[in-house]
């Protein structure tokens, strides 16, 4: 009698452990007739197609040993048979859709003439998974938009209107495109001054206006496109130059008397102190021009008083230092006779000075002239 209750009992265990093996996880059936397909390929992506006819597959015990389908979608990567721990997965839905169904997805930011792999995938509850058949792609080369650059038209002293026209966009996405522009570099890139165009990179003509430029300088201008692919550029490079400022105070000589306060906007003496941008003193151990009230100087030396430009004023090395005019020490004098001084006056107009006559010879104490003859021109506010 103890036999065959010892023999009913391991019998009833045995029962109830293949009991509970109905509703262990198992590895599931691949999705039926689980396809993709390919319908786009560009240099850095792809639009891709899967179809399922059935998420779960005839199985009388699927239910009860697999669960239902969690999730589904894409699984894509570079060498063959792409699995969810080797690849790159697009989760498309967690739902069981009535089947048969579709569903599109794109593949981005891919590498240009690459083979990928793609296939669809399903996981259930039981946590396995199955994979459709395998598709393959290549991704294409770049086909670099065409730019050109156009008519240039100056719209102030400051700035100018520029076309870009772009020719044929290519198959490589542009994300910002404009002129670059330079007046050192005659092939000027986007590490050179730069301005974008607004909207999106369309086939057709473009206006950018390049502002911030000085009067009287040469430019040399190029479209370019940043795209994904990399920077592009027009094979032509054109060159502009804005017109010159106009003139506030016209080319004017007079002497610059020894102790006194000179307006360098207007070219004479002031006696309202504040307005005044420089003093020449030509006594004691520091003769020279002192500037005043935050006005600007800089020696150019001895160059041609006529053919020196506003942009050569406006990129001189200014400062509210003073400058030596010393008589004694030659080596230190930087107001020799011709030199020309660049200047910023403290209304904010850039201008020119001659030194037509550095006064005269003096020693400290005796009778005598100590004055200075110069010629300037100044500018108008830009």
């Amino acid at each position: 009698m103890q036999k065959l209750t010892r023999l009913l009992i391991i019998t009833g265990i045995a029962f109830l452990f293949e009991s509970c093996n109905m509703f262990a996880p198992v590895d599931p059936l691949t999705p039926a007739a689980s396809e993709v397909s390919v319908e786009q390929v560009w240099t850095s992506g792809a639009t891709v197609r899967g179809k399922i006819e059935n998420l779960d597959p005839k199985n009388d015990r699927q239910e009860k040993k697999s669960g239902k389908i969690l999730e589904y979608g894409f699984v894509w990567a570079t060498q063959n048979q792409p699995t969810l721990e080797a690849g790159t997965v697009i989760k498309v839905g967690e739902d069981n859709p009535p089947t048969p169904f579709e569903f599109v997805r794109e593949i981005s930011r891919l590498s240009v003439l690459t083979t990928y792999y793609v296939r669809t995938y399903a996981r259930n509850q039981g946590g396995g998974v199955g994979y459709g058949p395998v598709a393959t792609f290549k991704t294409d080369d770049y086909v670099f938009a065409e730019l050109s650059i156009g008519k240039i038209t100056t719209t102030s002293k400051a700035s100018a209107d520029v076309v870009v026209n772009i020719l044929s966009l290519g198959n490589a996405e542009i994300t910002s495109f404009g002129v670059c522009y330079s007046p050192t570099n005659n092939e000027p890139t986007t590490k050179d001054s730069r301005a974008n165009a607004n909207g999106k990179a369309t086939k057709g003509a473009f206006t950018v206006n390049v502002s911030g430029l000085s009067p009287g300088t040469t430019y040399y201008a190029r479209a370019f496109a940043i795209t994904l692919g990399g920077i592009i550029y027009s094979d032509a490079t054109t060159g502009f130059t804005l017109g010159e400022p106009s003139v506030f105070t016209p080319k004017k000589s007079f002497i610059m008397y020894y102790s006194n306060p000179y307006d360098l906007d207007l070219g004479q003496l002031v006696s309202q102190m504040g307005s005044d941008d420089c003093t020449w003193y030509p006594y004691n151990d520091k003769p020279g021009i002192y500037p005043k009230n935050g006005a600007k100087f800089a020696v150019l030396g001895k160059v041609n008083f006529d053919q020196v430009k506003y942009a050569d004023l406006a990129r001189a090395n200014l400062s509210p230092n003073f400058i030596n005019g010393s008589y004694t020490d030659t080596k230190a004098n930087q107001l020799e006779n011709g030199t020309v001084i660049a200047f910023l006056t403290n209304q904010g107009r850039y201008g020119k000075m001659l030194i037509d006559a550095h006064g005269e010879d003096r020693t400290p104490g005796t009778a005598g002239g100590g004055d200075m003859e110069v010629t300037i021109l100044t500018y108008d506010k830009q």
